[in-house]
């Protein structure tokens, strides 16, 4: 009975204990864990030290103690320079980094081996510094220094992550076929810096390397190069402010670096020369895409048909055309086409050749064709065009009139009607100029003739019949209305162009450089204006148009032929934002001479 008791009471007690401890730590303020780690880890010892001369060429190893455990987050931005066919391993033992040679490292060169942003901490993922670590095999460490920044040849944005690489082989083919002598990836700002260089000339070029391979594929990776070759002549030192660390969000001190060299990077056009694609969109209009620009396309023939049928439209670059057949009967289902264009041969020479296509109408026209033949619905009558105006441009692009295909007839201008009505109501028409759109076969543009007035309404009515399409139907009526922007709030920017010794093409566009408010394409001294503005942050963008097509062309490497160049225009050293008031009238002066000089 004893023993009963004293066993009831120790479980008593037991249990009294564990809910008196619950209650205690069951607060209304949850444990904290202590604030968050957000110091990146620290590197206490690197063994064998930097700048280690006489490393060994086979089983060579690197050895990084840090303060807390590290990761390796990233394992590709470990990058080895030069780049050997295998790249080098990098595990994880303990709180230490341990970096493994896979292949022979050659002897008596100078190596660096960049860390980028591979290395965190365990807890937080705080990245560690970056760490640029140097050694030779030989007895020596080469000791020169280039810096440089890579920029989007169009947009004039730093390009991150890009292969910059030297070559001592100076032959067109080393960066296709060879591993660069020196590498090294830019950063969040397009920057890079190359050490532990020497003092010899070299090709210097950037590419994306999407494959990482180290060598440049055409096609698949955009590029960037100097025209000229570049011997360094700065030593590394640990005072130079360009080798040393920096905090990628500290935008002052990044872009407070020296860059010696900028490089415009640009994605290729295809350069082998063929059709890779081609068909008919309907009964009278096909298509033919080139695989490179600058097509030489020397005559189009279709088997029955007259050539002078055809009404042929290029791209402004050249890579594809459309084709109308502007006949009164209806076409076969499927036609013979003969190309004769400059194609590359098998040894990758242009030569004139003649390519047979056969070109049928797609299944679903055909159906389409077939049903509305075998069906009671009538047959199209007329056909609808489309009106685009806008108020804040048509004092410069007029209003834009786009057909369903190119028009064969038109009816006098005086059919159409356009007037001007004032604050009083009152009406009266106004003259008007109608002209053929030279970059669109199927568009037509109309300039009012007399200088448009704030305030005043405009109307467009165009009659039915006033132009008849390939297909020979005429047009719908349509009408559309304009008026000029009304605000006592709007301001304008005059641009006076001085020096323009070739063809540019001259864009406003927001801070951000992502839309584009209004273009002009000039070639000798004149004023721009760009009016109707809101209050808000622009910019002038100007663009080399060297083969005058009205659109910007890029590079290419084997004709070591740069983009056309774009900058931007800069009112001060730093400052290229144009900060417009309300209600101001700008005017700025430009030297196009002074600013591609």
């Amino acid at each position: 009975m004893r023993r009963t008791i004293t066993t009831a009471i120790i479980i008593i007690g037991f249990l009294t204990c564990c809910i008196l401890s619950k209650s205690c730590a069951n607060t209304t303020t949850p444990p904290s864990g202590g604030p968050k780690d957000t110091l990146p880890p620290i590197l206490l010892k690197i063994t064998p030290d930097n700048n280690t001369t006489n490393f060994p060429i086979i089983d060579g190893k690197i050895l990084m103690l840090y303060d807390e455990y590290t990761v390796i987050k990233t394992a590709t931005d470990i990058y080895l320079s030069p780049p050997q066919k295998k790249r080098p391993t990098a595990k994880v033992k303990g709180k230490n980094i341990v970096v493994t040679f896979n292949d022979t490292l050659p002897s008596d060169r100078t190596f660096t081996l960049d860390f980028g942003q591979a290395l965190a901490d365990n807890n937080e993922g705080n990245l560690a510094p970056r760490l640029v670590y140097s050694f030779s095999t030989g007895s020596e460490i080469d000791s020169m220094y280039i810096t440089g920044k890579i920029v989007d040849c169009k947009t004039l944005k730093p390009v991150k992550n890009v292969l910059v690489a030297l070559y001592s082989d100076l032959s067109d083919s080393a960066v296709f076929k060879r591993y660069p002598d020196a590498a090294s990836k830019t950063d969040e700002w397009g920057f890079f810096v190359l050490r532990n260089i020497k003092a010899i000339p070299y090709n210097m070029f950037a590419y994306s390397d999407e494959n990482t391979d180290s060598k440049y594929d055409p096609g698949e990776e955009s590029i960037a190069f100097l025209d000229s070759t570049i011997t360094p002549v700065n030593v590394v030192r640990d005072s130079i402010y360009e080798l040393g660390y920096f905090n990628m969000k500290d935008t002052l001190k990044c872009q407070s670096r020296e860059a010696t060299y900028t490089l415009l990077m640009f994605k290729e056009l295809q350069s082998r020369q063929f059709i890779k694609n081609s068909g008919r969109i309907s009964e009278k209009m096909g298509f033919l895409t080139f695989n490179a620009a600058d097509a030489q396309v020397r005559s189009i023939d279709i088997f029955g048909i007259d050539s002078s049928s055809l009404i042929i439209q290029y791209t402004p670059t050249h890579d594809s055309l459309n084709f109308w057949i502007n006949t009164p009967y209806k076409l076969e289902d499927s036609l013979l086409v003969t190309v004769d264009y400059k194609k590359t041969d098998s040894l990758g020479n242009l030569s004139y050749a003649k390519e047979d296509i056969a070109m049928a109408l797609p299944p679903v026209v055909i159906s389409g064709m077939k049903k509305k033949a075998n069906s009671n619905v009538q047959a199209d009558t007329a056909f609808k065009l489309t009106i685009k105006v806008s108020n804040e441009n048509v004092e410069q692009d007029g209003m834009l009139i786009a057909f369903d295909s190119p028009i064969i007839d038109r009816m006098a201008d005086s059919l159409i009607t356009f007037t001007e009505t004032n604050p009083k109501n009152q009406t009266k028409k106004k003259n008007f100029i109608l002209k053929k759109d030279t970059t669109e076969v199927r568009n037509m543009l109309f300039f009012p003739a007399d200088k448009l007035l704030p305030g005043y309404d405009y109307n467009v009515i165009i009659p039915k019949g006033m132009f008849t399409n390939l297909n020979n139907l005429p047009n719908l009526e349509a009408k559309a209305n304009f008026a000029v922007p009304k605000s006592d709030k709007l301001s304008s920017i005059s641009l006076n162009l001085s020096n323009v010794d070739a063809r540019y093409i001259v864009e406003l566009i927001d801070d951000k450089m992502s839309s584009v408010y209004r273009t002009y394409h000039v070639e000798r001294d004149t004023t721009l204006l760009f009016p109707y503005l809101k209050e808000g942050k622009y910019a002038v963008r100007v663009t080399e148009d060297r083969n005058k097509n009205r659109v910007f062309d890029t590079g290419n490497l084997l004709l070591k032929r740069q983009p056309e160049r774009v900058l931007l225009f800069y009112l001060t050293d730093e400052q290229y934002i144009i900060e417009l008031p309300e209600m101001i009238d700008l005017v700025q002066d430009i030297d196009i001479k002074q600013m591609f000089k």
